[in-house]
């Protein structure tokens, strides 16, 4: 197994196997899983009602957080329409410090400027990710492209953390759809991860 696995489930007595995660990062610090996808092709929705704990890992994995889930397959290699909806019971592991800022930036950096908004992650096993969604100004946004990654803190608003330049686009609450097909464009946005939570500046 690759030692650089830090997102993966585990079951008690079997080996870790390596996932990617969609995960909900919502605007107090809490992260909520949603979806996970394991490498045999099966996908299983989490549902509501996990547990989470913060734990310590050996060696270089550092803290991490452990969701104790209950999922439900719904989608299967090959399509498999006997195995959907077949619930398993696991843990997800996040084993990575980046998943346990502590949560003091309100205090020590809250500013007028920023609003701290709800960002869908997808998070593969060695902890990279993909910004999926985010939800800002009262609007619902899908990210079509990330163009820059910079360790920096916003110009107006002030802070510490992580500048995502994103390419994104206006869509419904519901589904992936534009609310106005007719005037449909790619805009580009900048999200910031400071500590523990996503904001956005609001001028």
């Amino acid at each position: 197994m690759d030692e650089n696995i830090t997102v993966y489930c585990k079951r008690a007595g079997e080996p870790r196997v390596p996932v990617t995660v969609r995960i909900e990062w919502m605007p107090d610090g809490t992260i909520l899983p949603r979806f996970f996808w394991t490498p045999d092709g099966f996908c299983y929705r989490v549902m509501p009602g996990h547990k989470c704990v913060a734990l310590a890992f050996l060696k270089e994995r550092g803290r991490g957080l452990r969701f104790e889930v209950t999922a439900v397959v719904v989608k299967t290699p090959g399509y498999d329409d006997d195995l959907l909806s077949t619930r398993c019971e696991t843990y997800l592991y996040l084993a990575d410090d980046w998943f346990c800022g502590k949560g003091f930036i309100d205090a020590r950096y809250g500013h007028p400027g920023k609003e701290y908004v709800p960002v869908t992650l997808d998070v593969f096993p060695d902890c990279g990710y993909e910004i999926v969604y985010f939800r800002a100004r009262g609007a619902r946004y899908a990210v079509r492209k990330t163009f820059a990654v910079e360790p920096r803190g916003s110009y107006s608003a002030g802070g510490v953390g992580v500048w995502h330049g994103v390419e994104a686009r206006l869509v419904n609450d519901g589904d992936d759809e534009d609310p106005d097909p007719g005037n449909s464009v790619l805009r580009p946005d900048a999200l910031y991860f400071e500590i523990n939570k996503w904001f956005v500046a609001v001028r």
